[in-house]
This record gives C-alpha cells, structure tokens and sequence, in this order.
C-alpha cells in the first residue's frame, strides 16, 4: 500500500510539473525603420590613381555602385555609403535584435561590353555621421546579394544582424554602411555598374531592425491549481505514512 501512496504522490506532483512547464512565454515582435542620417558616394580612381583608396566625395546621393579596371592601373570604382542614427536605440531586458536588414532598390543596370555586376557587398563601419573620403576603405565585409537576375525595381535586403547587434551592444552612435562590387575582375575601360535608389522620397536606403521581446514566464491557472493539488496530495500522504507508522510501532 505504501508503494501505491508512493506513486500516486509522484503522479501528482510530475503533473504539476507539466503544467509549469507548459506554461508558454508569449513573444512580443516589434519593427523599427531608420531612415540614413547621411548619404553619399566616394570615388577611387577619378582624379587619382585607382588603388583601393577614395580620392573624391559626392554628398547626399546614394546611387552608384560600379567598378572597371584594374588597380594600380586604368580604371575607377565608385561606392555609395549610407550612416544611421541609433545613439538612441537601445533594447530592454528580456529583449533580443532578431534580424536587421539594410534595404535598398535597384534603379537601374549599366552594362559596358557585356560585362556586369553579378552580385553586391556590403561593409559595415562605425560612422560618426559625417561623409568621410576615408569611409572607402573602413570597416569589414558583411554579405552580399547576388544581382544575376534582378530587375530594375527589385528591393535589395542585406542582412546585417551580427554587425547591428554589436554596434548597440556597444552603444555606438552611428551604423555605417558601403555597397560596393568586389566579387569582379573587369577590365578597363568597360565596367558594370548597378544604380540603386538614389536620394529621392521613398527612394532612400532604409535600416529596418526587428526586436522580440521575450516575456517572463506567467503561471497559467490551471498551473496554479495544479502545483496547489500536488502539495496537498503530498501532505496527505506524508500525514497519513506516518500515522500507519505509529500505528505500527505501537
């Protein structure tokens, strides 16, 4: 009889488990859209050497993004850059960034001899919301987009979630990005040439980052009732083992 006490005691109690345990945490997402604090182009090779390093600056605009020659010799290459405010973008506890996407639009396709872009890169440096020359050659690759098939007005998504991540980790004031053609070899004078968004309303690179909020765990009441009863059953058969024992040693 006390083997079944026994057992019926860890019934109860492992149901009351299975309702604590499935108690679900309710998640919360939340989407954020940045639009850039600055946009503008730098380019290599234009009135300089083509070496890897900006020579010129084209302030708010955000449209090229070519490449042709070689470097060290004949050619250019131009990059669009963008710098986004998030000195103020913080996450609470429990929360979590899930994914931060930089999007862009495809406006157009130039292609010389043939030759074109077949996919984008972007990079990633902390900005400090001013067009820097030297922004060219700053920061790390992040991802690329293959282009082979695109069309003019297709959106461009470029995730960017680990660098995002770190820089409001780190609390830094500005996310800054470049897009840029490096997985081609062109030679000079042809290039390809992938024309994106621009500067115009709505045309604008965006930085769209989404958080989830993952809430503390609530009892259900049916987790209530259930821990209630397994304490209860418990103590009864706690009680009622040892009055038998009593009853025994008597």
């Amino acid at each position: 009889m006390n083997n079944l006490y026994h057992k019926v005691a860890v019934a109860s109690v492992c149901t009351a488990l299975g309702f604590a345990l499935g108690a679900s945490e309710e998640a919360k997402a939340a989407s954020f859209t940045f639009a850039p604090t600055i946009i503008f182009e730098v380019v290599d090779g234009l009135s300089d050497v083509y070496d890897g390093l900006g020579d010129e600056l084209f302030p708010g605009v955000f449209y090229y993004v070519e490449k042709g020659g070689i470097p060290n010799r004949g050619g250019h290459e131009t990059a669009p850059f963008a710098e986004f405010s998030i000195g103020n973008f913080s996450v609470a506890p429990h929360t979590f960034i899930n994914s931060a996407i930089f999007q862009t639009e495809i406006s157009s396709f130039l292609v010389r001899e043939g030759l074109s872009a077949r996919s984008l890169d972007i990079f990633g440096y902390v900005g400090n919301g001013t067009a820097e020359v030297s922004d060219f050659e700053a920061g790390g690759f992040l991802s690329s987009v293959d282009v082979s098939f695109s069309s003019p007005g297709d959106i461009l998504n470029f995730d960017v979630t680990p660098f995002v991540n770190q820089r409001v980790s780190n609390g830094d004031a500005f996310a800054g990005f470049g897009i840029r053609i490096t997985s081609s070899v062109l030679s000079y004078p042809n290039y390809g040439s992938v024309n994106l968004g621009d500067s115009y309303p709505g045309k604008e690179p965006s930085l769209i980052i989404e958080t989830v909020d993952v809430a503390e765990p609530v009892p259900e009441p049916t987790t209530i009732f259930g821990s209630t009863l397994a304490l209860s059953v418990g103590g009864w058969l706690k009680r009622k083992k040892s009055s038998q024992h009593n009853k025994t040693t008597s």
